[in-house]
């Protein structure tokens, strides 16, 4: 194996991990649920809306032999979400913590009904309604034309199951839930992986963003092998309450580096990823904080051009999706 193809694994072991991520917490449409306890549970639960809710997200990262992290890196994302309707960007208010390498950094996003503002360092920027308005177009332009979730291509999360099974589990927000466990098919997530990536709706989605097409070539028998060894563990673990709500998504891996790869001192390590939804219906109230400054003082801050609205297209990149919006 060239040393070209030695990042990519390692990349591609990331990237893995990020697309069963989003299978676990996006699911498919509900339908054709098999037999099986579990299975039918998971698929009720990705079936059902939720219109409003205090979410969490934690996304950590512990890399062995790479002194210079000082630890673990982490990313949390927190606060309430309000849906405004299929394929629309909802209102929320959330807080943004990530620590790393010694490091800290604390801000927050908020989208209301017309505006989206960040918090960077205790001060609000305003993105203004011009900019916004564009944004949340290209979402919902995205949402329509393209795939409505990984089912639509061909990707169906709760088959990378392998004997999954069914429990009761803790309470979340005062409702009792059951458990579903389960390892994954690391071999199934890895063919689907590749698949996706080179599928023709794929391809479509972003040519329309105005983004290119990657380049990737599908993966020999052998290549395959090195990828479903590197990963030695993906475990998988969801809540689902009495109303069929996933209150709950738990994602946890471990890797190793493969013998030869130059990864500097990089020997493996771990990965995690949590979703919870805490309270579920509460019709928060998202509202714009007072006192914003204008985005562009922000960008010019780093130099950055073209996100203050005098350079923005309708083609810029758009505001992440986010519970409430259709994956």
């Amino acid at each position: 194996m060239t040393s070209r193809m030695r990042w990519p694994l390692l990349l591609t072991i990331i990237a893995i991990f990020a697309l069963a991520a989003v299978g676990a917490g996006c699911g498919g449409d509900g339908g054709g649920g098999g037999s099986d306890d579990a299975e039918a549970l998971l698929n009720k639960a990705f079936a059902t809306e939720v219109d409003s809710a205090d979410l969490k997200i934690d996304v950590s990262a512990d890399l062995e032999g790479v002194e210079q992290l000082k630890g673990p890196l982490s990313l949390t994302i927190e606060g309430p979400y309000k849906s405004q309707g299929k394929k629309k960007l909802p209102l929320f208010d959330w807080d943004v913590n990530v620590q790393g390498a010694g490091q800290s950094f604390a801000g927050g996003l908020v989208v209301t009904a017309d505006n989206a503002f960040v918090e960077f360092q205790g001060t609000n920027y305003e993105v203004g309604s011009e900019l916004f308005q564009q944004f949340a177009t290209q979402v919902e332009q995205q949402s329509t034309e393209g795939p409505q979730n990984l089912k639509a291509l061909g990707v169906d999360p709760v088959a990378w199951l392998n004997e999954p099974e069914v429990k009761d589990g803790q309470e979340i927000g005062g409702d009792s839930t059951q458990v579903v466990t389960g390892d994954v098919d690391i071999k199934r997530v890895v063919q689907d992986f590749f698949d996706l990536v080179q599928s023709p709706a794929v391809r479509k989605q972003l040519e329309a963003q105005g983004q290119a097409a990657p380049q990737i070539k599908k993966p020999t028998d052998e290549e395959l092998k090195k990828v479903e060894d590197a990963i030695e563990s993906l475990k998988f673990e969801a809540n689902v309450d009495e109303n069929d709500v996933l209150r709950r998504v738990f994602l946890d891996s471990s890797f190793k580096v493969p013998e030869g790869a130059e990864a500097g001192t990089l020997q493996g390590g771990k990965l995690s990823f949590e979703f919870l939804l805490n309270e579920v219906g509460n019709d928060p109230q998202i509202e714009a904080p007072t006192g914003a400054r204008p985005l562009s003082e922000l960008t010019q801050r780093f130099g950055l051009q073209g996100l203050d609205g005098g350079g923005a297209t309708p083609g810029a990149p758009g505001l992440p999706q986010a519970p409430g919006t259709t994956p």
